[in-house]
């Protein structure tokens, strides 16, 4: 058996136990006393709790590369990460109820933390006390009124917009204008991802703690501002970030690779090697797609690296990543490499859960709407789960609980976490339109949403439109809609991408069989004659179109 490496580590270790609990008692004076070592006591008691946790071990599901130090790694890591993060989701869970009371507490810690500031003392925050008096003294802002702070923040600044320990300026994706810098701390969404993962751990029961997370990921450009703070996407990664990822696959030198292409061979190369993994952590649906198209291209080199327990020569890695790499990647599995090929060689309908058939769930997120075709065919029999709502200005905006569910994902707000306003979508273009709290929405409403949070950003419309689809307990459950900048406009139509998206999916359907969907995009189409003059037209005629 696999495991039983892990019994034998816990007979030794009990065994060791054992000795050290009897020198800890000993007789100075034969008959007379006993006199207790408190330092062999407390050794003895260490490597009982080492033995009992390698008895543990072997009952469970873990990658058969692991050694017995690793394995322990493993265990502390993870473990210590879901007690974390079933705090933070126990405090969420703890404010659905009246999330209204949660969020004048969040706003009291904020305004309490960052008074003093530069920009404290410049917008008065300690003369707010109360969420109504945040709406009436505070101004809705867009980018404009933070760039100058952030800069000074970037040259290394303190106390400017945060009285928290700014390491990084995450850059956003620039959907909604150009690419904003959002004050964070480097482990901002490490946290997030616990609060995830302990969720996941009670939706799946099957899902085992200690199997392997796939965790696809090319790291993004990391500079630094005058001051050496990190201007980053919100998920690159640092080299000392990546020193406890015992619990994701590749290793942490994997993480680090910045090219997509190299990135997807090294993932593949070390998840395929391991048939006992878990789950998976893709942080888009287009990339699941692109991740197994790769996978049908280079199949047969990653079954050759597999079998011999190397890394293709062509790849354009880092000599220290590479190094690092190929220590762990260990010799080669030539067993596990024909299992590999037969399925590879099947096709790709259900590849995931042929490769994985104790994969449990994939985490990810769905802006493109591919979750159903998906689930239909390369991840058939794993659930998609579209575990939260992201953004880089604050995340994660809400958590999705209803992994099983059909249909486009709910998500529950984070009230401990951020301070959430709603602008009523007919209002989004006036001046200086009325917000709405927590408490104050209705389902079936569709708002432009409003964020505050912890480092320096307030009453921010940062772009989001969302749909209230109903309440759990009272805390709004919504559906992500658009982005105020992805709207096409040109003569004041106001089309979104769910109405694009269902124009595409009915055509598809009246087209079944002789077309395929790879993608799309919307754009001007200079190639059809008399577009600008019939745009022109369009809008002369405009004024005068009956309105309804």
């Amino acid at each position: 058996m696999a495991n039983a490496k892990y019994v034998l580590a816990g007979l030794l270790f009990t065994s060791i136990a054992f000795g050290l609990g009897t020198c800890a008692i000993v007789t100075p004076f034969e008959g007379l006393m006993y006199v207790f070592i408190p330092s062999a006591g407390f050794a003895a008691l260490l490597t009982l709790f080492f033995g009992v946790v390698c008895f543990f071990i072997s009952t469970q599901r873990i990658a058969k590369h692991h050694s017995t130090f690793s394995a322990l790694r493993l265990f502390s890591i993870k473990y210590h990460r879901l007690y974390v993060g079933s705090r933070r989701l126990r405090e969420m869970r703890g404010t659905f109820k009246n999330p209204r009371d949660a969020q004048e507490r969040l706003l009291r810690d904020i305004i309490e933390q960052n008074k003093d500031t530069d920009y404290g003392r410049r917008f008065k925050l300690g003369e707010i006390a109360t969420l109504d008096d945040f709406r009436n003294k505070h101004p809705l802002c867009d980018y404009d009124q933070y760039e100058n702070f952030v800069k000074r923040v970037s040259k290394g600044e303190k106390n400017v917009m945060t009285t928290e320990k700014v390491t990084r300026l995450v850059t956003t994706s620039g959907t909604t204008g150009k690419s904003k810098l959002i004050p964070q701390d480097e482990y901002f969404v490490d946290k997030m991802f616990s609060t995830i993962e302990a969720l996941q751990q009670e939706l799946f029961p099957n899902f085992n703690p200690l199997q392997s997370m796939l965790k696809v990921h090319a790291n993004g450009a990391i500079r630094r501002g005058e001051g050496g703070v990190a201007i980053c996407p919100a998920t690159a990664l640092e080299p000392f970030m990546v020193k406890n990822f015992d619990m994701y696959t590749p290793p942490g030198a994997g993480q680090l690779i910045g090219s997509l292409q190299e990135a997807f061979y090294i993932d593949l190369l070390f998840a395929l090697r391991d048939k006992d993994l878990g789950s998976a952590l893709i942080l888009f649906t287009p990339t699941i797609v692109a991740l197994t198209q790769f996978l049908e291209e280079n199949w047969r080199d990653l079954v050759k690296d597999i079998a011999e327990g190397s890394i293709n020569a062509d790849l354009k890695l880092n000599p220290e990543i590479r190094d690092s790499l190929q220590k762990s990647l260990g010799s080669g599995d030539p067993q596990r490499a024909k299992e590999v090929e037969y399925e590879c060689e099947k096709g790709s309908d259900g590849i995931m859960k042929r490769l994985w058939p104790h994969m449990e769930f994939i985490s990810t997120i769905d802006i493109a709407g591919l979750r159903t075709s998906l689930a239909n065919s390369v991840a058939k029999g794993i659930t998609i789960h579209c575990s939260m709502y992201p953004s880089s200005e604050g995340c994660p905006l809400g958590i999705n609980f209803w992994p099983f569910e059909e249909g486009p994902a709910e998500y529950v707000l984070n009230p401990p976490l951020l301070i959430y306003e709603f602008i009523k979508e007919d209002d989004m273009d006036k001046p200086n339109p009325s917000t709405y709290f927590i408490d104050e929405v209705e389902a079936g409403q569709r708002y432009e949403l409003v964020l505050s949070q912890r480092y320096g950003i307030y009453r921010f419309r940062f772009g989001d439109v969302i749909e209230v689809s109903g309440f759990y307990q009272n805390c709004p459950k919504v559906r992500v809609l658009y982005r105020k900048a992805s709207l096409l406009n040109l003569v004041g139509e106001k089309v979104d991408q769910i109405v694009v998206k269902e124009a595409v999916m009915s055509a598809l359907t009246k087209w079944q069989g002789l077309v395929s969907l790879l993608n799309y995009c919307v754009a001007e189409s200079i190639m059809i004659p008399g577009h600008r003059e019939g745009i022109l037209r369009t809008t002369q005629l405009l004024p005068h179109l009956p309105r309804h």
